[in-house]
């Protein structure tokens, strides 16, 4: 996890350009577009991980974050909110339909006061602004009651 801590603290603060133009789209191969979930596997994929969270099918990981979480679930990676640990991926539900809005990495779990403090991108800095669909690439608190799921990287992909 020293590789994903380093490489998430190295693009804290990044924002992006207009109509969420960034680097992580760009990489991506898909600019212009939400970027929580493809911001979440290029440091994976930097660190060299993205096995560990992804298929051999996605070299890239996801984009969208109702089919990565649908891809953890099958593969079991579901563990408890209270067991979250640094590196692990959270599904954030800000509204009420079924699928996930966000998605992050778990940077520490405080579970007496039953917050995560998560790495993050396409969201805003505060609590103005849209929390899925904001500028930047920040670090968060986030209340138990906003977590959809919580997936464990697993240590047989995590080369």
């Amino acid at each position: 996890m020293k590789k994903i801590t380093k490489i998430a603290n190295g693009y804290v603060g990044y924002t992006e350009g207009p109509n969420n133009d960034t680097k992580f789209g760009k990489w991506f191969g898909l600019n212009y577009q939400p970027w929580c979930a493809m911001a979440v596997s290029k440091i994976f994929h930097e660190a060299g991980k993205i096995g560990a969270v992804a298929p051999k099918t996605k070299p890239k990981g996801f984009a969208s974050c109702d089919e990565w979480l649908k891809h953890l679930s099958k593969n079991g990676q579901l563990v408890p909110i209270g067991e979250a640990k640094r590196g692990d991926l959270v599904f954030f539900q800000f509204d009420k339909d079924a699928e996930p809005d966000h998605v992050g990495i778990v940077r520490g779990n405080s579970k007496k006061l039953r917050l995560l403090n998560v790495w993050e991108g396409n969201t805003s800095s505060g609590r103005a602004g849209s929390q899925s669909n904001g500028d930047g690439f920040y670090v968060r608190r986030r209340s138990y009651s906003l977590v959809m799921a919580i997936a464990r990287p697993t240590v047989k992909g995590a080369k």
